[in-house]
């Protein structure tokens, strides 16, 4: 701790601060959260240049309060230099001592963001980072400027109660290209190319209108994968749909077909003992492989489920998309009578201004229109109006009546008119056919859902289980060990895939412990 300094607590005494703090929060009924944390970090660069001075971090934690809009408010800011990178932390309670009203916290991550950039430019310092938003997106694994969870797919999971994926970098995604390409080019069918996928730690996994490639943590578009490597060449190539693909998957899975183990009841009882006395002497025995063999079985069947989950996820909104488009063609049917009403209209009075028939007009207009076609029939009325019945009022040499008058100035507006009722007819029909495609589209999509529903449960049940596979994961995670990772018998990228989860299961079980001391310590519970 390089320093701690208080805003409008006028108090240094931690406990007291802390009591004060949570009194002036229960002030606000409706504020559920009333902390707000976030974290400012600096260039370790410009450290060590000197210029990260606490002066420098004093004036820039003020600006910051000052253009966030929390002067009022109660808060702490800390420094802390325990890490390469110098960082500022800001504690805030979000209810306003004395209008009791809370924080509006929309956009917060952003607006901090742009504060930061201002604040490096104005103090000439490399980029400043607000931490705690990278933290909140996935970001803290990164300790570079490279690729980052979007803003779109950190809410997208926030809404669909799941974790926000990191794309890979450039450097991972050539990589990850060069070690699939021959599985992709060599995969007969979608199983086939999920079980080449898997041996290196690898599952698809449905995301938008495509496919993405996923190791738990990260991600790749399949477009990054090369060329020709496109979701519906695949599905030409497969002579299968990814989704039905998948709903057989999620019945595999549901059956938990991976703990069958080998089927040989084909094979004769010598052929038998042979085959299974090679696998069983395959099988690494030892605490430590079992350890790390349970641990891998335990992953990848998490990973299963997340496919599964994923495929229902995408599933789900392919049905309210397409519900979604059958109502908007709909309504777009509605104001497409409505205008063709318009334009019918405006198109019987112009022909009752011309002709003394209007509707005997219109029948023998579009019979020639049968007959000899649009173009045509527009160019043979224009030479000779009285095609289509005797025309209002009468001529005398260059006499006109008022009635003849007006039906020759009305005249050579009749073939636009009868252009745009046409126009508005056949807009009408085609949004009519837009709509039986969409409603066919919809049963279709309903049906794969109800498909993979039958097999995978609601979603309540559907979240039970995979909860459940977290924790057969997490008690797996918990028997490794340094040594069983020296002994394991498994390939490299599952090792190291394996080797991270442990650590970051060992870095969560450490916070957690933490946190709870902290608690016994302030007397209450965080």
């Amino acid at each position: 701790m390089e320093f701690v300094e208080t805003r409008n607590i006028h108090t240094d005494d931690p406990r007291a601060a802390a009591a004060l703090m949570e009194a002036t929060a229960s002030k606000s009924v409706r504020c559920k959260q009333p902390a707000y944390h976030f974290m400012i970090t600096f260039d370790p660069k410009d450290a060590e240049a000197g210029k990260v001075t606490p002066e420098l971090k004093r004036q820039i934690a003020q600006q910051v309060i000052e253009r966030m809009g929390l002067e009022e408010h109660q808060l702490l800011v800390y420094s802390h230099r325990d890490t390469d990178h110098p960082h500022l932390h800001f504690l805030v309670n979000r209810v306003h001592p004395e209008k009791h009203v809370a924080y509006d916290r929309h956009q917060d991550g952003k607006r901090l963001t742009g504060i930061v950039k201002e604040l490096a430019q104005e103090h000439g310092l490399n980029i400043l980072r607000n931490r705690e938003y990278e933290r909140q997106l996935g970001r803290d694994v990164v300790e570079d400027y490279g690729p980052a969870v979007s803003d779109t797919e950190y809410w997208q999971a926030k809404r669909e109660e799941r974790e926000a994926q990191l794309p890979f970098g450039k450097d991972a995604v050539g990589d990850l290209r060069r070690r699939l390409k021959d599985d992709f080019y060599r995969a007969q069918t979608w199983a086939d190319l999920n079980y080449r996928l898997a041996q290196k730690g690898i599952t698809l996994e449905r995301k938008g209108q495509g496919l993405i490639l996923t190791d738990g943590e990260r991600y790749a578009k399949l477009s990054e994968m090369g060329k020709g490597l496109r979701f519906q060449t695949l599905e030409k190539r497969f002579g299968q749909r990814f989704d039905d693909f998948m709903a057989d998957r999620a019945a595999e899975v549901a059956r938990d077909a991976r703990e069958r183990g080998l089927d040989t009841t084909d094979l004769d009882p010598a052929s038998r003992r042979t085959v299974e006395a090679m696998m069983e002497g395959d099988v690494d025995h030892s605490p430590e492989g079992t350890a790390v063999r349970r641990a891998d079985e335990a992953d990848m069947d998490y990973r299963y489920w997340q496919q599964v989950e994923a495929a229902y996820r995408s599933r789900q909104g392919a049905v309210r998309y397409a519900h979604q488009r059958e109502r908007a063609l709909e309504n777009q049917e509605k104001r497409d009578r409505g205008w063709l009403a318009r334009r019918e209209r405006s198109f019987m009075e112009g022909l009752g201004k011309v002709y003394k028939d209007a509707d005997k007009a219109r029948s023998l207009w579009e019979a020639l229109e049968g007959k000899l076609g649009v173009k045509e029939a527009e160019d043979a009325i224009k030479v000779n109006p009285f095609l289509l019945g005797s025309v209002k009022g009468i001529r005398t040499g260059n006499i006109r009546t008022p009635e003849r008058e007006q039906a020759r100035r009305t005249f050579k507006y009749l073939m636009e008119r009868r252009q745009k009722f046409r126009d508005a007819r056949l807009r009408l029909d085609h949004t009519r056919s837009e709509i039986e495609l969409a409603r066919r589209k919809t049963k279709a999509v309903q049906r794969e859902y109800e498909l993979i529903q039958q097999v995978a449960g609601t979603p309540k049940k559907l979240k039970e289980r995979l909860l459940e596979r977290i924790r057969a994961r997490a008690r797996a995670l918990e028997r490794l060990s340094e040594r069983a990772f020296a002994r394991a018998r498994v390939a490299d990228h599952r090792k190291q895939q394996l080797e991270k989860a442990w650590r970051q299961h060992q870095e969560r079980k450490r916070e957690l412990a933490r946190k709870k001391e902290l608690s016994r310590e302030l007397g209450f519970e965080l």
